[in-house]
């Protein structure tokens, strides 16, 4: 089966972090600034600007939870689902 290529590339502020309960990553939120996402058929989350984004990034540790409240940051992120919902996902963060 092939599956279709996701990827949406974002610029936001972190409004809030959160560790997961079973200390593997955790959540972020992200006021997205801008969509830089080259080619609109790939973007299945399709963020909307200035709206809060939530997505789960497997590598957040306490010192980066604590780090990257309130900067800016630029999200590669991709969409993982299946028939009873999904998420969006940081594939790759970097600060701005």
């Amino acid at each position: 089966m092939k599956a279709a290529p996701n990827s949406t590339i974002v610029t936001g502020i972190v409004r809030r972090c959160e560790l997961a309960a079973d200390g593997f990553g955790g959540e972020l939120e992200l006021e997205v600034t801008a969509n830089e996402t080259p080619d609109a058929k790939t973007d299945f989350i399709q963020p909307e600007l200035g709206k809060p984004l939530p997505v789960f990034y497997g590598d957040l540790s306490e010192r980066d939870a604590a780090s990257l409240v309130g900067r800016r940051v630029r999200a590669h992120l991709t969409y993982l689902g299946g028939p009873r919902g999904g998420r969006a996902v940081v594939q790759k963060l970097t600060p701005r």
